[in-house]
């Protein structure tokens, strides 16, 4: 009769930690999980309870791999940018072109990934909930801005040491770049629909942030890589 009733009674999923794969793949499954709940409740209404329970983990498996929600949304933030500069944002891969095809690649990568439905997402909860929340923008700061910034910057600082490029100030002058190229996608992202974002002609847009990057405003200018 007990093993019967046994048989018969349901086994409940066990959570903890993921006994399959390695820990960065664990890791990756996480945050893959967490981006959903992100994107799809916000910030204020997502939880780290929330996560592991949609993960099939327990929260301590969370807390210590993760400090707070907060330091867990970084990790998201993170994922999404890592993902260009281990591979076309590399300097190595940029290095092989000209800085005009290099730059454009630049923009390409980076106003792509600003539009795929996750990072959109993302970037409006960030836009909305900062003032709430102020470790979000200490952590788009840090894991995203930054790391962009340090990217194109990188680049930027061989082409000067190569002689490609003259830049008095190569940080200062990637963050220009990267706002010039990003400002009017942030406007559509922030107050925007679907249908404007349609409408934005990227490439025209890039073309001419790549053009006033690469020689300037001056009509006296010959040097078509002259600083800013």
């Amino acid at each position: 009769m007990d093993r019967n009733i046994s048989a018969e009674t349901p086994t409940r999923p066990r959570v903890g930690r993921p006994r399959r794969g390695t820990e960065a793949e664990r890791i990756d499954s996480l945050i893959a999980v967490a981006t959903q709940v992100f994107v799809r409740d916000g910030y204020g209404g997502s939880s780290i309870d929330k996560v592991a329970s949609e993960a099939g983990v327990s929260t301590r498996t969370i807390y210590e791999r993760f400090k707070n929600k907060a330091d867990l949304l970084g990790a998201v933030i993170t994922r999404l940018v890592e993902r260009d500069m281990a591979t076309i944002l590399s300097s190595e891969e940029l290095d092989r072109l000209e800085p005009r095809q290099a730059l454009t690649v630049i923009g390409q990568t980076i106003t792509g990934r600003a539009c795929h439905p996750d990072s959109a997402a993302l970037f409006r909860i960030l836009a909305m909930e900062a003032q709430r929340f102020p470790e979000l923008a200490a952590k788009m700061r840090d894991n995203g801005k930054a790391r962009l910034d340090n990217a194109v910057s990188g680049y930027l600082r061989g082409q000067v040491r190569r002689g490609t490029l003259r830049l008095a100030d190569p940080d200062r002058a990637a963050s220009l770049f990267l706002q010039m190229m990003c400002g009017e996608l942030h406007e559509c992202l922030l107050f925007g629909s679907e249908t404007d974002m349609a409408k934005l002609n990227f490439g025209a847009h890039l073309d001419m942030v790549v053009d006033i990057f690469l020689n300037g405003c001056s009509p006296h200018n010959d040097n078509p890589y002259a600083p800013l």
